[in-house]
């Protein structure tokens, strides 16, 4: 199996579209869409946040499916705390869109992001859909363009893999640089396959997936009124088999990827972080440590300093494991870019020199063992630099 970004093969039985409608200021793609030329099947995890977009709320009542045939995304507004227009224009844009392309309502999934709280420019919308649904290519690279917000740049990635001989693939795309932290989605994320999945096992792969990759990225620590992630497969099969293995990997490894390149991405950021919890007793223990780490301003502010500064992750530890079952005092070990700070509850000594310089690095490796069992959790996130504060105060003026 390959994860690539450039040869990107294409997952069969997909075609996509991007296009101008207008929903932005300046003049960039803002309107995209993705169709199966066959029913398909999906399934999504969403927002658990308590005000969610127009667009969560349709989809949850139609995903998981077996009748998946489109999906249309806007940029540029996130038709949220919308009120009872926003969720009648977002079904006025199913609506057209299903009329456009023959198909029935409910099998045509939506997804927004933008602005929230202002006016839905459905207007918009519908004037373009003729030119979007007569620009359906096999690239989704016009797609992956329309989505983004702040983002600053295309994220993609796929897979190539086989089963029994077959050769199947898989791509992605996603956005997301700020407003990111895990509580499901953190961004909107689509992930198409043309291995074989059925209704039954597609929703409980696409929580598999997230578990181990989206819902272990923080940017800032706020979720989104629009977080969704869509995973869907233009080979339904009736077989409700347990899923191979190879495709739970692949897929998997295609939404690492794009959640590292979130990470990366992030709003103002200029390192990535790498953070590795192990040695603990379960998720339930390390997923509030990690998220703890991730999230403190004073790692984040020390990341983008260069400071070896190992004091600020042992308080964010300390915060985590408050939120947790486990008890005791565990002997944490510390290790920054290879270099191990703390051992078993006892500072180490180290060049701090050396290891600031090692801190310029893009990339920023940090790993936390507690000591207290086998599970290890993975995650990624950003420092936090002054450029972050003059994005989010100009974000919508």
């Amino acid at each position: 199996m390959t994860v690539d970004h450039t040869e990107m093969p294409l997952p069969r039985g997909f075609l996509y579209a991007g296009t101008i409608a207008g929903l932005k200021q300046e003049n960039k793609k803002d309107l995209g869409l993705i169709y199966t030329e066959q029913n398909g099947v999906v399934g999504a995890v969403y927002t658990r946040n308590r005000f969610p977009s127009a667009h969560v709320q349709y989809c949850q009542k139609l995903t998981p499916s077996n009748r998946f045939r489109a999906l249309i995304i806007n940029s540029g507004n996130a038709n949220a705390a919308t009120g009872e227009r926003g969720i009648a224009a977002n079904l006025q844009m199913a609506q057209q869109v299903a009329q456009k392309l023959n198909l029935e309502t409910d099998q045509v999934l939506t997804s927004s992001t933008g602005i929230i709280g202002k006016p839905f420019p459905i207007e918009k919308i519908e004037s373009s859909l003729d030119g979007l649904t007569s620009q359906l290519q096999t690239s989704p690279v016009d797609t992956a363009e329309a989505i983004m917000t702040t983002d600053t740049k295309p994220k993609l990635a796929s897979a190539k893999f086989e089963i029994d001989g077959n050769t199947y693939s898989a791509i992605g795309f996603a956005k997301g640089s700020g407003m990111i932290h895990p509580d499901m989605g953190t961004m909107l994320a689509y992930i198409m396959t043309d291995a074989p999945l059925s209704a039954l096992n597609i929703q409980a792969l696409t929580q598999q997936v997230t578990e181990r990759s989206f819902n272990c990225v923080s940017v800032d620590g706020d979720t989104s009124t629009n977080d969704s992630f869509f995973l869907i497969s233009s080979h339904p099969t009736k077989h409700d088999d347990s899923v191979h293995p190879v495709v739970q990997d692949a897929l998997t490894q295609v939404a690492i990827s794009l959640s590292k390149q979130i990470a990366a991405d992030g709003e103002g950021a200029n390192h990535l972080i790498e953070l590795t919890v192990k040695g603990t007793p379960s998720h339930e223990i390390a997923q509030p440590v990690m998220n703890a780490i991730l999230t403190s301003s004073l790692v984040k502010t020390a990341i983008y300093g260069k400071d070896p500064n190992w004091g600020r992750i042992l308080m964010a530890i300390g915060n985590g494991l408050n939120q947790t079952p486990l008890k005791c005092h565990p002997p944490t070990t510390i290790t920054i870019q290879g270099t191990t700070v703390f051992f078993r509850g006892e500072p180490q000594p180290f060049d701090e020199t050396a290891l600031s310089r090692h801190l310029a690095k893009h990339e920023v490796e940090i790993e936390v063992d507690l000591h207290q069992g086998d599970f290890s959790l993975t995650g990624w996130g950003c420092d936090f630099s002054d450029e972050y504060v003059h994005i989010n105060a100009d974000y919508s003026t």
